[in-house]
Order: structure tokens, then sequence, then C-alpha cells
């Protein structure tokens, strides 16, 4: 794993560049406890029953955050193979210190580009809040799932949320929030809408599930 950020020239710098150790530091108090439950409606309890619904005993988490998740949601083993994957290194080294019980190993790469891990290696792949951070509409944000697909084993599952900005419902506070994130950089979801997602679910996995709870929009997809 290097130290080193995307370029700031990088289209998707911005949606990693403000996860510092600083802000990772209260990243749960303020982001999964705060603007879940307040501000984007969808609790950490909604998404922490998706892991236990989804995950498998080997493990591919995409955008990990502090590994907050997966360390409090249910394997179906004892000891599962988890594998970090984040563009940012400080979110790498935050969530491996957290899960290191666990051993994970870690892989630093952007994902709007191919994926350097062996095929049909993860039974699961988590992908929570990652979209509404990546650049681009929905459909430039699909070849992501173009991207994990090869990755999962027969039978395999992705799964995750994302924050949109059409087709769910949204208060004042979410939508001021979003506007400054979307000024900043952060977000780049001003247009992400519930049909596209479906649809580039649809394109990529043989069936998915999709819903939603607040702003949030939760799927999963399964390859036979």
């Amino acid at each position: 794993m290097t130290t080193e950020l995307l370029d700031p020239s990088h289209p998707a710098y911005r949606g990693q560049a403000d996860y510092t150790p600083g802000f990772l530091a209260v990243y749960d108090p303020l982001v999964l406890h705060f603007a879940n439950s307040v501000v984007w409606r969808c609790p950490g309890s909604e998404i922490l029953r998706l892991y236990d619904e989804n995950v498998a005993g080997r493990h591919l988490d995409v955008g990990p955050g502090t590994g907050w998740f997966l360390k409090r949601c249910r394997y179906p083993v004892t000891l599962p193979s988890i594998t970090l994957l984040d563009a940012n290194p400080h979110v790498l080294r935050t969530a491996t210190q957290r899960l290191a019980w666990y051993g994970p190993a870690t892989h630093q790469a952007n994902l709007l580009e191919p994926i350097d891990l062996p095929p049909a290696s993860f039974g699961s792949i988590g992908l929570t809040h990652v979209l509404h951070c990546l650049p681009g509409t929905m459909a430039d944000k699909a070849v992501v799932f173009e991207h994990l697909r090869p990755l999962l084993a027969p039978g395999g599952r992705v799964f995750g949320t994302t924050i949109l900005r059409r087709g769910v419902p949204h208060t004042p506070l979410s939508l001021a929030l979003m506007r400054f994130l979307n000024l900043r950089g952060v977000f780049s979801n001003a247009q992400d809408d519930l049909a596209s997602l479906e649809q580039a679910l649809a394109a990529s996995f043989d069936d998915h599930t999709l819903r939603t709870r607040g702003s949030v929009a939760i799927f999963s997809a399964r390859v036979r």
C-alpha cells in the first residue's frame, strides 16, 4: 500500500480527499450516527442489517470508511477473509487497525479503472456510501459494477447504499447538506436518481433488489 492520494487532477480526487486522519477520527459520530440518522434518515442499524443479510466468508469491502460495519456484522464463518479496497491510504490504514483481529488484506485502487484482483475470488462485495462520491452521472458510475462483477464467485453478491438526489424523499436539511457537499466536490450526486441506479444494476447482474430508506437507496445484486 502506498501513501499517495489520487492526483488532484483526477476526476475522482475530490470525492476521497477529505478522508484525512483528522476527519476519520470523528467519522463515526459525525457521519455514521448523526448524518445517517438525522440528515439522510437511514440509521446505521439499517445498513448493518444489510451486511448481516449479505456478507460472505470471503468479502471485499470497497470504501470501508473506519471499518465500523465490518467490525459489527455477523459473518457466516468464524474467521472471514476480508479485503479492503480504497483509493485513500488513510482509510485503508484506519479500517485495518480497527479490524486487526481479522488480519484484513488491503488493495489501493481507483474504482473507475479495472481492479487488479483475482477473478471470482469473493463471495460478497460491500459498496456502502461510495457511489455518491464518484464523479459523473449514474450511467458513468455504472462502470463500477462492470469492474466488480468479475471479482464475484458464482452466486456471489454485491450490496451497498448510496445517497440519491431524485426518486427519494428529502428534507430542507438533507437538501442543504447535499448542495454543500456537491459544491465542495465531496459528493457528485446532483443528478443521481433511483431509476438510473436500477438500470445500472440490471445491466450488470442477473437479479437485484432495490429499496429506499429516507434519502438513501439500499441495494443488493447477485451473479449466478
